[in-house]
């Protein structure tokens, strides 16, 4: 108990060290944009179309039919602290859409967050915060690749070179040292958009994998969780965190139904870098603001 505790506390700390000196004014990882982004739709959306009966009471992408269908944990904060929450959240949750639409019947390299960092224009995101629904209109238009073309460095440099960043995403280091841009995998999506609230969220889950939602991370119960369902009674007017979402169900002890969600904290947070969060009264914001999804181009 005296590790778990002291494990906590450090995580906590990190938490606000890095969120308060890398990340947006008010210490969010989450920025709204200056002016809200339209949706890319092509096909009708899941809760337009499914029936709520053929959702189920339970769901978990981690295991459907006894099969994994999601990417790793990651940590925003090594090999350097950066408030890029958004970056992480939208490439999983697409990371994951890609193992879904291959039935996981062959290896998904996860893709780079640091694209993002490195490419996206500022004003959708950087080390001081952005929007999943911004990662994905850059994505749309530019493409991404995976963390061996790009791994994670926890630095928003923008631009490598004057050529266009679809040229510079896959670098790569010979063993005299000598490195150089390549040509790599590029992967593109073919829609994205959003959706707010219980039923919405569940059907998109549901029907086409995980979405990445904005939750107020600021919360104590956040902050400190080890375990368990996250239970906030407090309504906040606002979100500082992007997660993704990739499933729900009800704890069968208490009733309390509840979303499960990846965070970017590392392994060491939560429940293996994962979580539950009471869902269906809008705990820390989460159903009350909009959640953003893509569909891979497989």
């Amino acid at each position: 108990m005296a590790a778990a505790k002291v494990l906590a506390v450090f995580v906590t700390l990190m938490v606000i060290f890095c969120e308060v000196s890398f990340s947006t004014k008010d210490g969010s990882c989450y920025k709204e944009l200056k002016e809200p982004l339209p949706n890319h739709i092509v096909t009708k959306p899941p809760h337009q179309k499914l029936n709520p009966s053929v959702i189920p009471d339970s769901f978990d992408w981690r295991d459907v039919n006894n099969t994994y269908f999601v990417s790793p944990v990651t940590n925003q904060f090594l090999p350097s602290p950066c408030g890029c929450c958004w970056a992480h959240a939208a490439v999983g949750a697409l990371t994951d859409r890609m193992m879904i639409a291959t039935q996981a019947k062959r290896s998904i390299v996860p893709l780079s967050p640091q694209v993002l960092l490195d490419c996206a224009d500022p004003d959708l995101g950087s080390c001081h915060g952005g929007s999943a629904l911004g990662a994905y209109k850059f994505i749309f238009k530019n493409g991404i690749t995976d963390i061996t073309c790009s791994p994670f460095m926890g630095v928003d440099s923008f631009y490598w070179a004057e050529v266009p960043c679809n040229e510079t995403m896959c670098r790569t280091c010979d063993r005299f040292g000598k490195c150089s841009f390549i040509k790599g995998p590029t992967y593109f999506i073919s829609e994205y958009g959003t959706v707010t609230g219980e039923d919405q969220m569940k059907a998109e889950v549901f029907a086409r994998g995980p979405i990445a939602c904005s939750v107020y991370a600021h919360s104590a119960a956040f902050e400190e969780y080890t375990g368990g369902v996250i239970h906030d009674p407090v309504q906040y007017n606002s979100t500082t965190h992007v997660v993704a979402v990739t499933g729900w169900g009800t704890d069968e002890k208490t009733g309390m139904k509840y979303w499960i969600g990846r965070n970017s904290f590392g392994t060491a947070w939560g429940e293996d870098g994962w979580f539950k969060l009471q869902r269906g009264v809008n705990a820390l914001d989460i159903e009350k603001h909009t959640c953003a999804w893509a569909v891979p181009k497989m």
